[in-house]
C-alpha cells in the first residue's frame, strides 16, 4: 500500500510537470471513447430485447393466403384480412393470441368545460393484448366484451384528460360517440416496440388508447399502417368481408407442442382456402418469435453497425497516437528513469509506476468521455430522431464507459511502459 501512495504521488507529480502533454493525450482518447460510447447507446436500444421474460414464446403470425397470383405476395405476409385474424383468434391452443391495427383518434373528456381534443395514437386490438405484451396497469383492467365501447388509456393521455387521477368509470368523447374508461396504464416502454417493428415505427411510443378491434371497426376508425386489398372498400367496418391486407396477429406459446399445434392449426386453414380456389400459392405460413421478427424487419439500421465498426477503429488510431505521444515522453525522460534505476528502483517498479500513471490518466479520461459522450449521442440523434425518446446513458453503459477508458489507457501505456522498463541502465545512464 505505501508503493501505491508513492507510485501515486509520483504519478502526481510527473502529471504536473507535463501538464499540456497529458491533457493532449486524455483528450485524444476521450473522444474515441466517448464517440464509441455514444455509437454503444443507440445500437443497444436498436438491439435489445424488449420483453426478455417471453420474447421466445411470443410469436408473430405470417401467412399466405393472397387471392391473385403475383411475385410480390409470394411470401407469407404479416398483414392479414379480418377473416384470417379472426380465424387465429378463434383457436384455443395459444395462451394469449391477439389481432391488431394502428389508428389515430381525437378525444375529449365529457365532463371538460373545455373543447380541446387530444390526438391519441390508437391501437385498435383484442383483450389478450394486455396479458400477451405485459402492459401494467395504474387502475382497473381490461374489458370483457369485444363489442363495448369500453377503452384503455395510457398514462400520458390519462395527464391530459383527468390530471393523472383515477379515472376507472370516466366518459371519454371520441367522434360522435362516447367511451367509457376501464384501465389506465402505467407509463410503460416497449423498445423495439415488437408488435408494430413495422413501417420503421419500432421506436415509437407505446400507444395513448386501446379499443377493442370490433368497436373501432364498427365507428369506422380509420387504418393508419400498411393496407393492400384486391378489393374496393368504402371504410373500416366495410373491410370485414373483402380481401383488405391490414390486420397484425401475434400468439404466445410456451412450449414446443403448442407451437407445432397452432402452426398444424394455420397450414390446415391456408390448405382450405387453397382447394376453395382462394389462393393460389404453397402453403407456407411462418411464425417468428420475438427477435426473429425483429431481425427479419431489419430494425437494427445497417447505418448504425457501420458506424460502430468505423468508431471502433477509431478508437484504435486514438490509442495509437495517445501511445505515439507516451513513447516520445518516455523517451524524452529516459535520463530520469535512468537515476531512478540507478538509486535502486527494478524494472518492475518502473512498470507499476507507469500503470499506476496509466490509472490516473484513464480516470480523468473516463470523466471527459462521459460528457463528450453525452454530447455526441445528442448530436447523432438529430441524425436518428425517431430514436431520440430511447436511446440514453444508463448505469451499464455508464460503467462500461469507464472500464473503455482505463483499458484504453492501460492499452495505449503498455508498449511504451514495456521500453522504458526493459532499456539498459548503462544507455540511460551514458
Amino acid at each position: 500500500m505505501d508503493m501505491f501512495l508513492y507510485y501515486l504521488k509520483l504519478s502526481k507529480h510527473n502529471l504536473k510537470r507535463h501538464k499540456l502533454f497529458f491533457i493532449l493525450m486524455i483528450t485524444t482518447l476521450a473522444v474515441g471513447v466517448a464517440v464509441l460510447l455514444a455509437n454503444l447507446a443507440i445500437l443497444k436500444v436498436m438491439s435489445s430485447d424488449p420483453i426478455p421474460e417471453k420474447s421466445d414464446k411470443i410469436f408473430s403470425v405470417n401467412m399466405t393466403t393472397w387471392p391473385e397470383k403475383n411475385d410480390n405476395n409470394s411470401e407469407p405476409l404479416h398483414i392479414l384480412r379480418y377473416r384470417d385474424a379472426m380465424h387465429i383468434l378463434k383457436s384455443d391452443i395459444p395462451t394469449y393470441s391477439l389481432a391488431h391495427y394502428a389508428s389515430q383518434v381525437y378525444t375529449r373528456n365529457v365532463e371538460s368545460k373545455s373543447l380541446t381534443r387530444f390526438s391519441a395514437e390508437t391501437r385498435a386490438t383484442t383483450s389478450d393484448f394486455f396479458e400477451l405484451t405485459n402492459a401494467p396497469f395504474e387502475f382497473g383492467g381490461t374489458w370483457t366484451n369485444e363489442n363495448a365501447n369500453d377503452i384503455v388509456i395510457g398514462a400520458d393521455l390519462n395527464q391530459k384528460l383527468f390530471a393523472g387521477v383515477n379515472s376507472i368509470g370516466k366518459s371519454v368523447e371520441i367522434g360522435k360517440q362516447v367511451f367509457r374508461v376501464v384501465g389506465v396504464l402505467k407509463p410503460w416502454s416497449l423498445k423495439p416496440l415488437f408488435y408494430h417493428a413495422t413501417e420503421r415505427r419500432a421506436f415509437n411510443q407505446t400507444d395513448d388508447l386501446y379499443a377493442p378491434v370490433e368497436t373501432a371497426l364498427t365507428n369506422n376508425w380509420g387504418i393508419s399502417a400498411r393496407t393492400s386489398s384486391t378489393e374496393r372498400f368504402k371504410d373500416a367496418s366495410d373491410t370485414r368481408d373483402k380481401n383488405v391486407f391490414y390486420m397484425q396477429a401475434f400468439v404466445q406459446l410456451d412450449n414446443a407442442q403448442q407451437k407445432a399445434q397452432f402452426q398444424n392449426y394455420l397450414d390446415s386453414y391456408s390448405q382450405s382456402l387453397k382447394d376453395a380456389g382462394e389462393h393460389p400459392f404453397p402453403i407456407n405460413n411462418k411464425l417468428y418469435d420475438v427477435n426473429q421478427w425483429l431481425d427479419k424487419n431489419k430494425v437494427v439500421d445497417q447505418k448504425i453497425l457501420a458506424f460502430a465498426f468505423a468508431t471502433v477503429l477509431f478508437l484504435a488510431v486514438c490509442i495509437f497516437n495517445a501511445s505515439s505521444l507516451l513513447l516520445a515522453r518516455y523517451h524524452s525522460a529516459k535520463f530520469e528513469t535512468g537515476l531512478r534505476r540507478a538509486v535502486g528502483a527494478s524494472k518492475k517498479h518502473v512498470f507499476y509506476q507507469g500503470a499506476v500513471e496509466s490509472l490516473i490518466i484513464g480516470s480523468c479520461c473516463a470523466a471527459l468521455a462521459l460528457i463528450l459522450g453525452w454530447l455526441f449521442l445528442k448530436f447523432s440523434l438529430t441524425l436518428f430522431p425517431y430514436l431520440s425518446d430511447s436511446a440514453s446513458f444508463d448505469s451499464g453503459l455508464v460503467i462500461m464507459g469507464i472500464c473503455i477508458a482505463l483499458v484504453t489507457s492501460f492499452l495505449s501505456s503498455l508498449y511504451p511502459l514495456i521500453q522504458a522498463s526493459n532499456s539498459s541502465l548503462s544507455a540511460q545512464l551514458k
